[in-house]
């Protein structure tokens, strides 16, 4: 038996607690390792080898369904009782999240739930992404404009900036790891100088001049998208009216995983 996520999102806390901080989140049906249990929490390393803890009464213990499991790339998605938008709402799925598919009926896919419900999702929760390119990165970027940041958050509901980066890449089928600092591990060094970034690269920043605390996709000419407050479009030309001088300051490296 293994344990599921059974909740649309669920919160990766520092400690064992609600009241401390939000590291990371998990989605639904996303796979747990359980490692410790102390009252109401478990201790948990999540699917991209994150550890923390998280509510016991937001996952469910099951066997893992025999069953097609799809990505949703659709922001959000309802999973109705009956395959009827009348219904009722039994659970929200929303980008990143992988659902085992049972069947598909007239625009609709049944789909199982950790704790044995069954659902049916409309069909374009799964609409097919593009391979993961330069120019798709972006455009799958930009789908989250203006989603409000949310430190550790990695769903529309909320992005930090690393989670805006790993998520993007997630849903063109590219696994990057959590932090800002484990992207730069992962990336190859492009240049010391911003303008050198193509479309696709990633920028990154250090408030402290020591470890890499932010990162941004790179949209050509300086600019870049990232979370910053909001998932927002922000410039490294001096003359821009989108300039970010803070960010400039702090620019440390561009790197890519192209």
């Amino acid at each position: 038996m293994q344990y599921f996520v059974n909740v649309t999102l669920a919160n990766i806390y520092r400690k064992p607690t609600f009241h401390c901080e939000v590291d990371t989140q998990a989605v639904l049906w996303e796979k747990l390792e359980m490692l410790e249990k102390i009252d109401s929490f478990l201790r948990v390393q999540t699917e991209d080898h994150y550890e923390g803890w998280i509510n016991e009464h937001q996952v469910e213990v099951c066997p893992q369904p025999d069953a097609e499991f799809r990505l949703v790339n659709a922001l959000f998605q309802a999973i109705y009782e009956k395959p009827d938008t009348s219904s009722e709402v039994i659970r929200w799925a929303c980008a990143g999240a992988k659902l085992p598919v049972v069947s598909e009926q007239r625009g609709w896919f049944k789909v199982l739930l950790p704790d044995g419900q069954q659902g049916f999702i409309k069909n374009e929760a799964f609409v097919s992404m593009p391979h993961f390119v330069r120019k798709e990165l972006v455009q799958t970027a930009r789908k989250f404009l203006s989603v409000p940041y949310v430190w550790g958050g990695k769903t529309p509901y909320g992005l930090d900036c690393s989670g805006l980066v790993q998520l993007s890449c997630k849903l063109l089928g590219k696994n990057v790891r959590r932090d800002a600092w484990m992207q730069f591990e992962d990336s190859k060094p492009v240049s010391k100088d911003p303008a050198a970034a193509r479309e696709g690269d990633f920028y990154f920043f250090s408030e402290n001049g020591e470890s890499i605390t932010h990162v941004a996709i790179a949209l050509g000419d300086r600019r870049f998208i990232h979370a910053r407050g909001m998932v927002r479009i922000n410039s490294l030309n001096e003359d821009a009216a989108d300039f970010s001088p803070e960010l400039l300051r702090n620019f440390v490296e561009v790197r890519s995983l192209f």
